[in-house]
């Protein structure tokens, strides 16, 4: 059946790790390949097939117009595929400026959404794109947040509302018209990797025995990523950032934040943070 799983998360939540882990699940537990550039689940807002199979330049366009043609896309590649396809998302589910659904619900066969407390959120946030963590804080409650602003050639994204994190989570979570999202929250996922990774890949309907899955939670610990990063890099990692993979443990805001930054999180997002159990 030809649609769309989309891995959506704000950014630094465990959507990496996430791919990653169903990598190496695909493939019965192999290590993933940090040679060469990790291809599963490449993200939704690549610029280079958007231009290739609407045959434009996404250079030439201003942002909404890029926007308001990814639904078209989206169609367009889905009929390319008769097997599902998954997607790493960083957008907020929103309309475009024509009024259609950025993702369009009667593509959508699914949505893995990876959440993440906002106060660790932001202390990854601030080191992944060589910000102060006040500003990441600024960032995370600006309503006109976006990721790859302005489509000047050279960008390998098409830019990305991000909306603040709270109407990030709740877009996603409460979208009209899509079939029920599956939730993950990052805490979870550290504690118990190969019960999450069971959990998604039951939704995406995987035959996945717990042997296989156990064997791919090996081959993705975070010291074994960290070690791999090592070796050979990481593709993903931004040029202002040391590296990509930098603790990888929840919580560890509680070491970095001072307690006002923390109150001002905690006074921006208290609802969505109840909401996820993050009060």
């Amino acid at each position: 059946m030809s649609g769309y799983h989309w891995l959506a998360s704000y950014p630094k939540s465990g959507n990496t790790w996430l791919r990653l882990a169903l990598s190496s699940l695909s493939r019965d537990g192999a290590p993933p390949d940090f040679a060469a550039k990790v291809g599963f689940a490449p993200i939704a807002s690549n610029r280079s097939p958007f231009d290739l199979l609407l045959d434009v330049d996404s250079a030439d366009l201003t942002d909404e117009e890029a926007e308001a043609l990814r639904p078209c896309f989206y169609e367009l590649e889905a009929r390319r595929h008769a097997a599902p396809q998954l997607r790493k998302v960083h957008d907020a589910w929103t309309l475009t400026s024509a009024g259609e659904p950025l993702f369009p619900p009667a593509l959508t066969l699914g949505t893995l959404y990876i959440a993440r407390d906002p106060r660790d959120v932001a202390v990854s946030l601030a080191a992944h794109l060589g910000m102060t963590v006040d500003e990441a804080i600024t960032a995370l409650a600006a309503p006109e947040a976006t990721l790859a602003r302005g489509g000047k050639r050279g960008k390998t994204q098409l830019a990305q509302r991000l909306l603040t994190w709270s109407a990030h989570v709740e877009s996603w979570l409460d979208a009209p018209g899509m079939p029920p999202p599956l939730l993950l929250r990052y805490e979870d996922m550290t504690v118990d990797a190969a019960g999450a990774l069971l959990r998604v890949a039951r939704y995406l309907g995987w035959a996945a025995e717990r042997e296989a899955v156990e064997r791919a939670v090996a081959a993705t610990r975070f010291d074994a990523l960290f070690a791999a990063e090592e070796q050979y890099g990481f593709h993903e990692r931004p040029l202002k950032a040391v590296r990509f993979f930098r603790r990888g443990i929840a919580g560890g805001w509680r070491d970095t934040l001072t307690p006002a930054q923390a109150d001002q999180i905690e006074r921006d997002h208290a609802k969505v943070m109840a909401r996820l159990g993050y009060a």
